[in-house]
Parts: C-alpha cells; sequence; structure tokens
C-alpha cells in the first residue's frame, strides 16, 4: 500500500483531496493508511496535511491514529501522537487512545505512556 509517489501528485494539485471520504464510515485516505499500516504513507501524507485534518474523525468518531491502535501499528500511532497534534486533541480522543494503547499492549514498544498520562490529568 506504500503508493505514496502516485498519490503525492494527487494531494499536491488538490489539498483538499485529503478531506474526501473514501469509504462508508467516512474513512479519509489517512484513516485508511494509517489502519492499514503504511508507514511511509502516513508519514508523507500527514507532512502535507494541516493539524484539523489530521484529527477528523470518521462517522464512527474514530480518528486516524486510533484506527493504527486498533491494529497495533505502534510507529504510525507514535508518528500521530506528536505534542504539537496531542495539544489539539479532545480528552475524549486522548482517552480513548490511551484505554486502547493499553488494551493492545502497546507501550512495551512506545514512549507514549508518559505523555498520554500527563494529557489525560492536564485536561
Amino acid at each position: 500500500m506504500d503508493k505514496w509517489s502516485e498519490a503525492h501528485d494527487i494531494v499536491k494539485k488538490d489539498p483538499n483531496s485529503v478531506r474526501i471520504p473514501l469509504t462508508a464510515r467516512d474513512d479519509t485516505v489517512l484513516h485508511v493508511a494509517a489502519g492499514a499500516g503504511s508507514y511511509t504513507f502516513v508519514e508523507e501524507l500527514a507532512k502535507l496535511m494541516n493539524p484539523e485534518d489530521v484529527l477528523r474523525p470518521n462517522s464512527d468518531q474514530m480518528l486516524p491514529v486510533h484506527l493504527a491502535a486498533l491494529s497495533s501499528h505502534h510507529r504510525i500511532v507514535q508518528l500521530l501522537c506528536s505534542h504539537h497534534l496531542l495539544d489539539k486533541m479532545t480528552y475524549k480522543d486522548i482517552e480513548k487512545l490511551f484505554f486502547m494503547t493499553i488494551s493492545n499492549n502497546m507501550f512495551g514498544n512506545l514512549y507514549l505512556l508518559p505523555g498520554l498520562i500527563t494529557y489525560l490529568f492536564i485536561l
């Protein structure tokens, strides 16, 4: 699924294409790539997106980072949990992510726990 070179031209020509729902659950291209574990695609796509688009929920109120966590894509979760994105996440979304990462035992490979706990108790 790492077909970034093909998608890059589309996104560059039409930046709004990242907001187009692609599935019945209103998943955007970032939701699909994050859930599928396509690290390079997510990394490059996120560079071209503003934080509001990265944090756009689908119709199930799932963010791309939530879909990555459900599928245990550790590196993508870490990428999508940068501090500039966590600062813009709602408490509900951070809490959901926290419990998803715990239930998938993702803390052994991530330095995510301290940041999520900090955000849970500060918000």
